[in-house]
């Protein structure tokens, strides 16, 4: 049976209305600030590392997001073969807060997927990782099983991650492609997915892995691409890619080349794939970065398109019904404030608003689809880059079971 996180008067405060004070305001604090008062003492300590005070607090911090930007330039380093890399986590208002250092290994890292509460993937060429800025705490997921004819490494067509609500679990999801005979021929694209179940035992409220890597029966039918980053939708607890559709002849697949489908998309729960199509009547977009961007807004996906005959406007859709690839025309927004058609970066929901950096402007910009407004936050020079996300901070603790490794 769960404990009871420590009541009010089990701290040792001097009046009633004092202890109730403090707890409140604690639960208002950032992350950084309460891992710090964890030293004050054992209640303190049991009190912040609580399940129930760290949901508590995450629920709270979910309109205070953070957003988290990688440096260009990383540090290598021969004799240990590992890689340091520098991340810049800023507030809501662009203001630089601090810098993560990570260690990895297997190269720099190649790609960052986006934020699930308040977790990030990271990827180099042989290992994944796990990471929650707010506690500093990073894990090397165990390898993924799987080698070609040759004993090398499955070539990875696709990563993708989320956390799912129903279940309490954080998912990794990675596509690679075997092929059938030789290097070019046609091939299976296999889809493996790791677990990581957040423990409901405190006091530390860490989190352990429930299994490995687990192949799934079904397989995508589509090549996918990380171009636009892939995209988990929390209503639906599925992971969307875009599809490659001149690659098409290459995978073996019962999924017919069809011109109307571009996403292709995992459903966790279910553990099988689908896909999604246009929607009716859309103009085709031309085959280039930035012309689309997904969010798991409110539950579902969003997708934000620049048309050419409306310069300077961002219409944003939103996915109803991805069984039957229905689609609402949510909002036509205006954005005088760009010189370029073409936004690039993360699409995040955060209360009512997506988020959407613009790689052109070096800005953050704040979108309200009900009523078509937008907010600008600018965003200093030395952090211009393309690998941008956003989080909300999390107390979990991250770790895996001795028997699974990991750093």
């Amino acid at each position: 049976m769960e404990p009871h996180p420590p009541q009010p008067q089990q701290l040792s405060f001097s009046t009633p209305s004092s202890r109730i004070c403090i707890i409140s305001i604690l639960l208002d604090l950032p992350a950084k600030s309460l891992l710090r008062f964890k030293c004050v003492s054992k209640a303190w300590h049991r009190l912040i590392s609580h399940p129930k005070f760290q949901e508590t607090h995450y629920a709270r911090r979910a309109s205070v997001p953070r957003f988290f930007f990688r440096f260009s330039d990383f540090d290598y380093d021969q004799f240990s073969g590992t890689v340091r890399q520098r991340f810049a986590i800023l507030n809501s208002a662009g203001v630089p807060l601090d810098v993560l250092r990570v260690n990895a290994v297997g190269g720099p890292i190649k790609l960052v997927l986006l934020s699930s509460r308040g977790l990030l993937c990271f990827a180099t060429e042989t290992c994944v990782y796990l990471c929650n800025p707010a506690t500093r705490s990073l894990i090397q997921l165990p390898p993924p099983h799987g080698v070609d004819r040759q004993g090398n490494p499955l070539t990875i067509s696709g990563f993708g991650f989320g956390y799912m609500e129903s279940a309490g679990e954080y998912k990794v999801a990675r596509v690679v492609h075997r092929p059938w005979l030789g290097d070019h021929s046609p091939c299976k694209l296999e889809c493996s997915v790791f677990t990581y179940s957040v423990s409901a035992q405190p006091p530390a409220a860490a989190a352990a892995a429930t299994n490995d890597w687990k192949l799934l029966a079904d397989t995508c039918p589509y090549f996918v691409t990380q171009v636009g980053l892939p995209v988990f939708a929390r209503g639906t607890e599925s992971i969307y890619w875009k599809i490659v559709q001149n690659q098409h002849c290459l995978c073996h697949s019962t999924a017919q080349a069809r011109p109307d489908v571009f996403l292709a998309y995992l459903d966790v729960k279910k553990e099988r794939f689908g896909v999604v199509r246009w929607p009716q009547g859309l103009r085709r977009p031309r085959p280039s970065v930035g012309d689309w961007r997904e969010a798991g807004s409110v539950g579902k996906l969003s997708m934000i398109e620049t048309p050419e005959d409306l310069p300077l406007r961002l219409v944003v859709w939103l996915l109803t019904d991805q069984e039957n690839s229905h689609w609402v025309r949510q909002a036509v927004v205006s954005l005088p404030v760009f010189g370029h058609g073409t936004i690039l970066g993360e699409i995040k929901e955060c209360r009512s608003d997506l988020i959407i950096y613009s790689s052109p402007e070096n800005a953050i910009i704040f979108i309200n689809p009900e009523n078509g407004t937008f907010r600008k936050v600018s965003i200093p020079a030395n952090l211009r880059s393309l690998d941008f996300c956003t989080y909300t901070e999390n107390l979990l603790t991250l770790q895996l079971p001795p028997n699974q490794g990991g750093n």
